[in-house]
C-alpha cells in the first residue's frame, strides 16, 4: 500500500493523470488507517505520503514540514531503509525548488543510510 502509493504520487506528478493522483490518495487513506493503529510502524511513512500530496499540489511549506518530520520518525523508529528513503525522496523535492545544497546534502544522507542498510546496488 505504502510503495504503491509513493509510485502513483510519481506517476501523478510526471504524467499529470488524474486516475495516479486518485490511486495515491487512496493508498494515503489506508495508510492513514494503519498508522491510526500502529503509528511506530507506520507514522513515518504516512508523514512521507502526505509529503508527497503536498508536493504535487504545490504546498511547499507542507510538502517541508512533512518530508522533515517524516526523516524524523523514521530515525526515531529505526526503520533504516524508510529513512533514506525519506532523504532520497526529500532530495528530489529540494532539487526541484531549487535548493541545491539541502537536495545534495539530502542525497548524500540518502546515500549513506542505503549503504548503512546494505543496499548497497540502489546506493551505486
Amino acid at each position: 500500500i505504502f510503495l504503491y502509493g509513493l509510485t502513483s504520487f510519481a506517476q501523478a506528478r510526471k504524467t499529470k493523470e488524474a486516475i495516479w493522483k486518485n490511486r495515491a490518495h487512496e493508498s494515503l487513506k489506508k495508510v492513514k488507517k494503519l498508522a491510526k493503529d500502529s503509528p511506530s510502524n507506520y507514522q513515518h511513512k504516512l508523514l512521507l505520503l502526505e509529503a508527497e500530496c503536498a508536493f504535487i499540489s504545490g504546498r511547499i511549506k507542507k510538502a517541508t514540514e512533512k518530508y522533515e518530520l517524516a526523516v524524523a520518525m523514521s530515525k526515531k523508529n529505526d526503520f533504516i531503509q524508510d529513512q533514506a528513503l525519506s532523504y532520497e525522496l526529500a532530495s528530489k523535492f529540494y532539487a526541484e525548488q531549487r535548493n541545491e545544497k539541502k537536495a545534495s546534502h539530502y542525497y548524500g544522507k540518502a546515500h549513506d543510510l542505503y549503504l548503512e542498510w546494505g543496499a548497497t546496488g540502489k546506493a551505486d
